[in-house]
């Protein structure tokens, strides 16, 4: 897979994280401009608005708060960005989960001005890391933004991460662990022509999976005791900090491979039906494929084990989509033609097959 950006981009500027935090943000404003345009999400605005405005009226001269509803879509970004230069605010601050969080890199992107984000679930490393999934405003998946730079701070406040659905912290469990079984895929095929860094990336990637399979469980104990523990601390660092490390590591090739493709897929080609449902959740049905092609479908039991323990999607029909041949023939004719498969050969093609007839047997 070509390596979509030549540096590495190994972190972001300034990565804080501890229990108030959020108090900082005007601080942290002032270190990159003056006049914040703050974009979040309507519930997290919510849980943030107070502290967020208690920091910044007196650090800064002007604020501005967007809510926005919609996706991570260029069309928006571009009208945000032309009015943060008309109006002259200098720095673009990212309230929410991963959609926000995508969408205010997109944002900086085009306005060409500094991006701080503050992460309200660690759903996906999204905060972090150097790049956008872009959506179409209805929804459709339309590619990714890889960034030259870096996030240039994330604020992860764990007053506010500790109180997040456990839905959201399985959710990025589960896309934190697709790092390692998807780069994984790639020394599977004994490529010894590997880009320069992915195999610290596979290093990396393996330590998370052992952490986060061993300290999951108890870390949503914790939370649903309302305790910010050292476990809490290490599972959202892991999520969303070390997982957004390796990403850069990797840079954006062969950090990816089956699970994300069939994310992706099922957001072109069922967008509709697959709406309900978080990027992890969908990410975690896909590694299901992703150990069967690896020829370790026996190491999905304890995934599938887990997934229902905490009612998450555990095979097709828990995402909305219908186990027949019409969709197995729909995926197979997209996956078959990602660089996950197309660079396997033969073999590959009917490695995938059989992976394929795995899941769908799951229902």
């Amino acid at each position: 897979m070509p390596i979509k950006e030549k540096s590495f981009r190994i972190g972001c500027g300034r990565y804080l994280q501890e229990a108030g935090i959020l108090q900082s943000l005007g601080e942290e404003v002032l270190r990159l401009g003056r006049f914040p345009l703050i974009v979040g999400g309507k519930t997290a605005l919510e849980i943030t608005r107070e502290r967020i405005e208690n920091s910044v009226k007196d650090a800064c001269e002007k604020y501005f708060i967007e809510v926005h509803r919609g996706t991570c879509n260029h069309e928006r970004a571009k009208e945000l960005a032309e009015f943060a230069n008309a109006e002259g605010y200098d720095v673009i601050v990212g309230v929410g989960g991963g959609v926000i969080m995508d969408f205010s890199k997109l944002i900086g992107f085009y306005a060409e001005l500094p991006v701080i984000n503050v992460p309200t679930s660690s759903a996906t490393c999204a905060a972090y890391t150097p790049l956008s999934v872009c959506y179409s405003p209805e929804g459709k998946t339309v590619g990714s933004r890889h960034y030259e730079r870096e996030v240039d701070a994330v604020l992860a406040d764990t007053e506010i991460l500790v109180n997040q659905p456990p839905r959201l912290l399985l959710a990025g469990m589960f896309d934190a662990i697709a790092k390692f079984i998807e780069i994984k895929h790639r020394f599977a095929e004994e490529n010894t022509d590997c880009p320069l860094g992915l195999d610290w990336a596979y290093a990396m990637s393996q330590y998370s999976y052992a952490e986060l399979c061993k300290k999951t469980e108890p870390c949503l104990y914790n939370m649903e005791k309302g305790e910010i523990t050292d476990t809490v601390e290490h599972v959202i660092f892991t999520s969303v900090a070390a997982t957004g490390v390796i990403s850069g590591i990797a840079r954006g090739s062969n950090q990816t491979a089956l699970a994300h493709k069939f994310y992706e897929i099922t957001r072109v080609l069922y967008y509709e039906d697959s709406r309900p449902y978080l990027h992890g959740e969908i990410v975690g049905v896909g590694l299901l494929l992703q150990n069967a092609f690896n020829g370790e479908a026996e190491n999905n039991g304890d995934l599938i084990a887990l997934m229902k323990k905490y009612g998450m999607p555990s095979c097709l029909t828990d995402i909305g989509l219908k186990a027949t041949p019409e969709t197995f023939e729909a995926y197979y004719d997209k996956l078959v033609n990602t660089s996950a498969i197309s660079e396997s050969g033969e073999g590959g093609k009917q490695r995938l097959r059989t992976a394929m007839e795995y899941l769908w047997r799951l229902g």
